[in-house]
């Protein structure tokens, strides 16, 4: 008699038995080969054993635990065990010497729902069995028929003790799985290794959540130069502009080179449409991945590139991207399951902060999937010279890794280029400069006179107020929050149309100012901004004239890129007034790029400076710095391996405080206690739009409490408003600028 398990579920809504579940899986499974093996380059060894991952990886669906669970039958919450545990430990049984001569494919269905780590499973010791013979018989028969019709038989070793399972007790199975597979196998693993994992496991998770979604794999697709083109044009034409004779600039057209490149070019170049061009040349199933400095970045390059593109085709991927995205679309798929493909790269273009590539080093979050996307992958990387020494160098250990064990491209951009980031940049990219583009009109042109003031931040209030009364747009900035705050308490008296902006705003408050911002902006009426370095990055703004307290040369590039952006004032200025000596010593300590840049821009005082002679100061000013033997770059650029190896290469990291993504700023995200009651009974969506991020070392100073529905909600103890931010109630003076140290990502 034929063997029938056609009455055991996988699903239940809608009901799906284990072999309609199975076949689904591996017929999308065998879709990635087709689509992936040319560029893979693998044995057939890999291909046999990734068949049976996806074959057998719900094997283990068919005890009684499981079946009683999916049906929801009194006591199953009490005897649930992981389906994913027996799926893997019949095959250990059916085989152990196949599946231990290279059981990278076995780890792969172990941990295709849960992390793999020592706690794995570590339940399913202490409950009991419940697997009748014939469901496990019969089961055998019919999944080792399937691969014997398939071509891919899988060996029943000399040694199968398989069919002991329906007797064997968890706790004997947990030992096994425990003391001879997660302690004894893994530290064997290499990193090489670690890269042929992410391929057994990220195929056999593509194939599952494709399937178990009743989904098709996403289709090729590709564009060309005359389609970008249209697609600007039509842009164009919306908001009431030009488009007669529209052709790309010639540094665009220069940027349509093969291979990785680099674009050197000020604002105002067209740099994203130059990365665009640049990433055309993408072939049907490579994505293209679009890496930004911070979350508001990421979100305008989103926004402008749905414009271009369908939207389906795109994400926007960082901490707070899927409340962004229900924000601005009201269709967006309220469950979990759309952003889960998204963070994981599935669509075609996927605009990010840089965090979400650099977590993969780390092996955090679903790193496997996102790798794995990576493969050939275009990716673009803008403003690359606003990283911090260990955030550089994770990114060039991760450039490193992705292009050699994934084949990815890289199209860097930025609008200033120390010359020593850019050899090394070069370096790593195994680019010479013929692939170094740069946009030669604008670097000879000027924008903005720059002036010298000999002053600290209270000595520009008359000029202040003096711009002010001429009614103009007047941008002030800061190196720390509470100067941003105290500065804001003096102005706001001299007029209403003025606003506090920095990082320490719930994530509600700082969508809201950022919108207002652009609003009064571009209103064109007077207006008063007064910002920490937030600001160099975040905001698409054109203001009259910006004070700014002095800060290394290249970050005052930064932020006087916010003043005359279209070219077309006479009159603008950067006025540069002298830091406050605590940010020296605990925000910008490395050498004496502080003292520097001021003393360069005093022999430069009152001239009006062209993109190039600013990038000539930017240079001088780091002339003696390396950032290659800085510690801060060593540290980062071996981070990866460290922990890695610390994770044996394959294992998930669930929480080493070694891995973080900036340097200093490893924050956590906290709800000022204001909000307690009034958010009790919301839903997490809510919650999350009154968190703002405040460092880690800062609860040793503070009081918190948990949210009683969502324990991961932290309540913290400060003052705040939605005029100034939040503001620590206790904390010594240097402790007190320490803190202040912005970012947003």
């Amino acid at each position: 008699m034929t063997a029938n398990i056609n009455h055991l579920l996988a699903k239940s809504d809608p009901q799906e038995t284990v072999m309609q579940h199975t076949d689904e899986v591996v017929k999308v499974w065998q879709a990635l080969r087709a689509r992936y093996a040319a560029d893979l380059d693998l044995p057939d060894e890999f291909w046999r054993q990734g068949y049976w991952s996806a074959l057998f990886h719900d094997f283990g669906k068919i005890c009684g635990n499981f079946q009683d669970m999916i049906q929801k039958k009194p006591g199953w919450l009490e005897s649930t065990v992981r389906h994913e545990f027996l799926s893997g430990m019949f095959l250990v049984l059916a085989n152990p010497d196949e599946v231990g001569r290279q059981p990278l494919w076995l780890f792969a269905v172990f941990s295709h729902h849960k992390p793999l780590t020592d706690l794995l499973f570590q339940q399913d010791a202490l409950r009991t069995l419940v697997l009748p013979e014939e469901n496990f018989v019969a089961a055998k028969t019919v999944f080792l028929e399937r691969s014997r019709v398939a071509g891919v038989p899988f060996p029943l070793g000399p040694k199968d003790q398989s069919d002991k399972m329906p007797r064997l007790p968890l706790k004997l199975l947990h030992d096994v799985f425990h003391e001879k597979i997660l302690k004894h196998v893994p530290p064997r693993f290499t990193a090489i290794d670690r890269t042929e994992y992410i391929f057994y496991k990220a195929m056999l998770n593509i194939a599952d959540w494709t399937a178990s979604a009743h989904r098709e794999l996403p289709s090729g697709w590709t564009f060309d130069p005359e389609f970008l083109k249209e697609k600007i044009i039509q842009k164009l034409r919306r908001e009431g502009k030009s488009v007669e004779k529209f052709q790309f600039l010639k540094f665009q057209q220069d940027c349509l080179r093969p291979g990785c490149t680099m674009a050197v070019a000020p604002t105002g170049s067209g740099k994203t449409e130059a990365a665009l061009l640049w990433a055309s040349q993408k072939r049907e199933f490579e994505k293209i991945i679009y890496l930004l400095p911070t979350r508001v970045t990421s979100n305008a390059i989103y926004q402008r590139l749905i414009q271009y593109f369908e939207k389906d085709r795109c994400a926007v991927v960082h901490s707070s991207a899927l409340y962004f995205q229900k924000e601005i679309d009201d269709k967006y798929i309220a469950d979990d399951r759309g952003y889960l493909l998204d963070k994981t790269f599935f669509k075609d273009v996927s605009v990010c902060t840089v965090d979400q590539v650099l977590t993969q080093g780390f092996n955090l979050g679903f790193w496997e999937i996102k790798t794995f996307h990576l493969l050939r992958a275009k990716v673009i990387i803008d403003e690359i010279h606003l990283y911090e020494p260990f955030t550089l160098g994770l990114i060039i250990s991760t450039i490193r890794f992705l292009r050699t064990e994934f084949k990815a491209e890289f199209f860097i951009m930025t609008a200033t280029m120390p010359q020593k980031l850019l050899v090394l940049l070069q370096k790593t990219l195994d680019i010479g400069e013929a692939s170094t583009v740069r946009d030669h009109e604008l670097l000879d042109k000027a924008r903005n006179v720059f002036e010298v003031r000999e002053t600290e931040s209270d000595g520009i209030e008359n000029e202040v107020k003096e711009w002010l009364s001429r009614k103009r747009k007047v941008l002030v900035v800061v190196n720390t929050v509470d100067e941003a705050i105290r500065l804001y308490e003096i102005y706001k008296v001299y007029t209403e149309n003025i606003m506090c902006y920095h990082s320490r705003f719930i994530q509600l408050d700082r969508q809201e100012k950022e919108k207002m911002i652009l609003e009064r902006e571009k209103s064109g009426e007077s207006f008063l901004l007064v910002s920490t370095q937030v600001v160099e990055v975040s905001l698409d703004i054109d203001f009259d004239v910006l004070f700014t307290e002095n800060a290394p040369m290249d970050a005052l590039i930064q932020r006087a890129g916010r003043v005359n952006r279209g070219r077309k004032k006479e009159d603008s200025k950067v006025i540069v007034f002298k830091h406050q000596p605590l940010v020296e010593e605990l925000i910008y300590a490395r050498e004496d790029f502080l003292t520097k840049t001021f003393y360069l821009l005093r022999e430069k005082n009152g001239q009006k400076l062209t993109e190039l002679e600013l990038t000539e100061l930017v240079d001088k000013v780091y002339e003696n710095y390396n950032v290659e033997t800085d510690d801060g770059y060593q540290r980062g650029l071996k981070a990866y391996a460290e922990i890695q190896r610390h994770l044996h290469f394959i294992k998930d990291n669930t929480g080493l405080q070694e891995s973080y993504t900036r340097e200093g700023l490893d924050t956590e995200s906290i709800i000022p206690d204001k909000f307690y009651k009034e958010l009790q009974g919301a839903k997490q969506e809510v919650k999350h739009k009154h968190e703002v991020s405040v460092r880690k070392s800062k609860l040793k100073w503070t009081t918190w409490r948990k949210d009683p529905e969502h324990d991961w909600f932290k309540y913290l103890d400060c003052f705040y408003d939605s005029e100034t931010g939040l503001k620590f109630k206790t904390k010594s003076n240097k402790e007190k600028y320490r803190e202040n140290t912005t970012a947003s990502f």
